[in-house]
């Protein structure tokens, strides 16, 4: 089975179960059309905005824009932990060089993004909808 049909496939499949369980917890179908149009609405912007929010959050970390807040946080941690300023030093440049190692093969992430947009797309449906009725 192809690997991206995996990836889709997945994802989808979360994304629905997310669809389904927030409208499980409402009381779906309601009596008006409009408002179940709201509800199917709803249900498709939370796992839209999720997939897009990290697929975005991924990209950028791939990037390198997370790299000084992981070095900081890193070096204030070992300060707390025991023993942990016995371990030697590691310069921010060596930080770095390391997690561009790290994030070298991360690609394959941008099906979260588009995954993502096609569900916003199917709640900017059920939007349009909800308006003409």
């Amino acid at each position: 089975m192809n690997t991206n049909l995996k990836k889709y496939g997945t994802s989808f499949l979360l994304g629905g179960g997310l669809f389904c369980l927030y409208l499980f917890t409402r009381e779906f179908p309601a009596s008006e059309a409009s408002e179940n149009f709201r509800m199917l609405a709803d249900a498709a912007t939370i796992p839209g905005l999720l997939f897009v929010m990290f697929g975005a959050l991924i990209w950028a970390a791939s990037l390198g824009a997370m790299d000084g807040v992981s070095y900081g946080l890193g070096y204030a941690l070992r300060a707390f932990l025991p023993g942990g300023r016995m371990q030697p030093e590691e310069t921010y440049a060596e930080h770095i060089a390391k997690r561009r190692e790290k994030y070298a093969n991360s690609r394959g992430y941008g099906f979260l993004f588009i995954t993502g947009i096609i569900f916003l797309a199917i709640a900017g449906i059920f939007i349009a909808l909800f308006y003409l009725f």
